[in-house]
């Protein structure tokens, strides 16, 4: 009987395996794009015709406000993994 993709990626010690050579190539994508979006928000974008300069918090404030709401949310069905089926990897 084959087991899915899924039932073998929460054994721990699989998934670390298959994560452990992507990490790197993650992170440099992750800075990368970081470095490349700061750059295109700072120096390329013009300012707004109304609000001058100050429109380019938007650029920083809405991403990180969606980021909260991604990882409250990551952290609530994590712990209800864990609560529910006391699962390592949640």
């Amino acid at each position: 009987m084959r087991t899915s993709l899924w039932t073998r990626l929460s054994n721990l010690g699989h998934f670390l395996r298959w994560t452990a050579p992507l990490m790197p190539w993650l992170a440099g994508l992750s800075a990368l794009l970081l470095a490349a979006g700061l750059y295109l928000t700072w120096f390329v974008v013009p300012p707004d015709y109304q609000q001058g300069e100050t429109v380019r918090i938007m650029y920083i404030h809405v991403p990180a406000a969606w980021l909260g709401v991604f990882f409250y949310g990551s952290m609530s069905l994590s712990a209800i993994g864990t609560l529910v089926w006391r699962h390592p990897l949640a």
